[in-house]
């Protein structure tokens, strides 16, 4: 795991072994006492029944305008290309770049729209996937020449998974 942080006009990348002490609660301090979780006691209502839910999206999330959430995804591999296409198949507006176009064509033509640079995706959209291979491919989509850290704005999020 890596973390990228955007600050003002700098960027901040921390490779694997640092952003992992930074989400790791062992490297956290203590939660207050107000903020650590209540045991469930006997009083807890047993006695309502139980309502499973499915995670199927029914309505495409939204921003507070009322327009629709839209994702990016940066490289549609063996992990990104599944994840885009359920996303498109419930409906949220997903915008795609790989590397090698034609990766993006099948979800194209499920409804995905297409810019040509990892920037413009970021820049279109409110979250960001990235699922690239490796540190190296990372790096360069994220801060390279168009990369997806120039696209970044107010209200917008990167998610960056790949292997360190």
């Amino acid at each position: 795991m890596s973390l990228l942080l955007k600050a003002s006009n700098s960027h901040l990348f921390l490779p694997s072994s640092i952003a992992s002490m930074a989400t790791c609660s062992s490297f956290c301090a203590q939660l207050p006492i107000s903020f650590r979780p209540i045991p469930i006691s006997s009083s807890f209502p047993t006695n309502q029944p139980f309502k499973p839910f499915s995670a199927k999206a029914s309505i495409s999330p939204a921003n507070d305008d009322g327009s629709p959430i839209t994702v990016g995804f940066l490289g549609l591999g063996i992990m990104g290309s599944p994840m885009a296409l359920n996303l498109i198949k419930s409906g949220c507006d997903v915008t795609v770049w790989n590397r090698t176009k034609s990766k993006c064509d099948p979800l194209i033509s499920m409804g995905a729209k297409y810019k040509p640079s990892p920037e413009e995706v970021t820049a279109a959209c409110d979250v960001t996937f990235a699922m690239l291979a490796d540190p190296e491919s990372a790096m360069e989509v994220a801060c390279g020449k168009h990369g997806a850290v120039s696209g970044m704005g107010p209200g917008k999020g990167v998610c960056g998974c790949f292997n360190c």
